[in-house]
């Protein structure tokens, strides 16, 4: 059976994105070497992803190629018009849950829940998320989106893996407790 991992950069302050979805913070680490932190060999490991419908959006507009040819993708989402715009991309509006577990059984390699945060804590919330690998930025932007909003339930986390990065990046591996 296959994992889903949440694979996501935030701040120190706990934020994925600014109040208006812009990952700007992000984008202005200073990385003269381009190291990628790890995600060309986490990518490796993942057949599927799933996302937000914001999130979607937000990297529809980087206008770049949509990077996860080859692989489906799922946007979860409420608004029952919403239509995708790549291939391999479906649309979960109910039951997500059922949709996760049917695809953890039926995948060869992992799942990737990209985000947004309020999918992130659903996913907490309905036990769907079996291991985090956080990007740690050495950034505080104050206000933003939470990393884990509208109050998740408790849950243990065990550390697996700490890797430290000459840009002041540290990813941090949970696996589930």
């Amino acid at each position: 059976m296959s994992k889903t991992t949440l694979y996501i950069a935030t701040t120190l302050d706990g934020k994925i994105a600014r109040k208006n979805g812009s990952l700007d913070w992000l984008f202005a680490l200073a990385n003269p070497n381009q190291i990628d932190h790890g995600y060309a060999d986490f990518l490796k490991s993942i057949g599927t992803t799933i996302m937000g419908k914001n999130t979607f959006n937000e990297i529809l507009g980087f206008g770049v190629e949509w990077p996860y040819k080859g692989m489906d993708s799922y946007i979860a989402t409420t608004d029952k018009e919403f239509q995708a715009t790549t291939s391999e991309t479906y649309i979960i509006s109910s039951n997500i849950a059922d949709h996760i577990n049917k695809l953890k059984g039926q995948s060869q390699k992992d799942i990737w829940l990209i985000g947004g945060g309020q999918l992130i804590t659903y996913f907490l919330n309905n036990d769907l998320l079996d291991r985090m690998i956080l990007t740690l930025i050495p950034t505080i932007i104050g206000e933003g989106i939470s990393l884990f909003p509208d109050n998740p339930k408790e849950t243990r986390w065990i550390l697996s893996n700490v890797e430290k990065f000459e840009t002041g990046v540290v990813n941090l591996t949970y696996e589930k407790g």
